[in-house]
């Protein structure tokens, strides 16, 4: 059930979405074409800069797009008067609130790989230029870096990588739940919903940066007790870039963290679903 929740959720959405990226994808291509002619055309430089404004804007539009219609969609169909209609389908609150999570999660990565494939599409004049003027010093830049981050790192050049992309999945699905905790906290109430959804995520907002807080300070302690360099665990960047075992500790840690805190939202939404559900 969860899949054909999902399907139609896809269905449902990339409506909404699809356009948004064809304009974004097309504003970038079409940028990177003037961005090649204006070096030969000065009159293009006007048309160019409006094109670059309205690129800039799609970006934008597509992030707040991503981010308000997961919370429209959840609302609108769990808490408002389409819920009276989602509850009857053959379906468990909780499938009801994965489907929303994942399509929701999958929108958001979608939306910021195409955010950094249409910024290489505009970084593409610019490389070409580099290479005629520079004799291809450019690439050569490139391909000596990365082989520095091999030699430096090691397996480590791959790893931190994918424990990156993994953390940066995990969060945005903890997010799209901890936005989905909040909306079902305010919907436990007859009036003021939203204000209710926003003073819960405030006070979730404290609680997490205290918990936060204090994983640091273990995890510091931690890296003593393994002897780790503390100092650098409390910046893992710098720990990548010296190979230290730390930065997986960190980066590990944080995967879990957030994985716990993922499943207590869910937790927290599926009991006032399934429990207290107050449509409106």
């Amino acid at each position: 059930m969860l899949s054909k929740l999902m399907y139609h959720e896809f269905k449902a959405t990339r409506r909404v979405f699809f356009p948004a990226y064809g304009i974004m994808l097309a504003l970038a291509v079409i940028s990177s074409v003037f961005m090649i002619l204006s070096s030969n055309l000065q009159r293009l430089a006007v048309p160019l800069a409006l094109l670059l404004l309205a690129y800039v804007l799609s970006l934008f539009a597509v992030g707040v797009l991503s981010f308000v219609y997961m919370i429209v969609r959840f609302y609108k169909n769990l808490l408002g008067d389409e819920g009276y209609l989602m509850f009857t389908l053959p379906a468990t609150p909780a499938q009801l609130v994965w489907s929303k999570c994942l399509v929701s999660t999958i929108w958001m990565v979608v939306s910021s790989i195409l955010c950094i494939v249409t910024l290489g599409i505009l970084l593409i004049p610019l490389m070409l230029g580099t290479i005629s003027t520079a004799d291809a010093s450019f690439w050569q830049t490139i391909h000596l870096g990365f082989q520095y981050i091999a030699q430096t790192c090691g397996i480590h050049a791959i790893t931190f990588p994918i424990l990156f992309v993994i953390l940066g999945i995990v969060y945005i699905a903890n997010s799209c739940m901890h936005i989905y905790a909040c909306l079902s906290i305010g919907g436990l109430f007859n009036k003021h919903r939203l204000g209710a959804a926003i003073g819960a995520y405030i006070a979730f907002a404290i609680v997490w940066n205290i918990i936060s807080s204090l994983l640091l300070y273990w995890g510091g302690n931690l890296a003593n007790m393994l002897h780790l360099d503390a100092s650098t665990f409390y910046d893992p960047m710098q720990t990548i870039l010296n190979g230290m075992g730390g930065a997986y500790l960190f980066l590990i840690g944080w995967i879990i963290v957030t994985i716990l805190c993922l499943l207590v939202n869910f937790l927290i939404t599926n009991y006032i679903l399934k429990r207290h559900l107050n449509l409106q």
